[in-house]
């Protein structure tokens, strides 16, 4: 199960921001942003940023979050 956080970093894989600028989006330091996405990787059994996007959508973690 994806932390709170790491569902927030993941709600923003999808864009074009580069993890320095999910970094500063979320007053967080570009090694926790790191951290969080290897974390999600992990988790999702995936090894990059668009199949990470893919697997979410496919397990709805990217659906009707508040």
């Amino acid at each position: 199960m994806l932390t709170e956080r790491e569902l927030t970093v993941l709600e923003l894989l999808p864009s074009l921001l580069s993890l320095d600028e999910i970094a500063t989006d979320l007053t967080l330091s570009v090694n926790t942003v790191k951290s969080d996405v290897r974390s999600v990787y992990a988790k999702l059994g995936v090894s990059s940023r668009r199949t990470a996007v893919r697997s979410a959508h496919e397990h709805g973690l990217l659906e009707h979050r508040a």
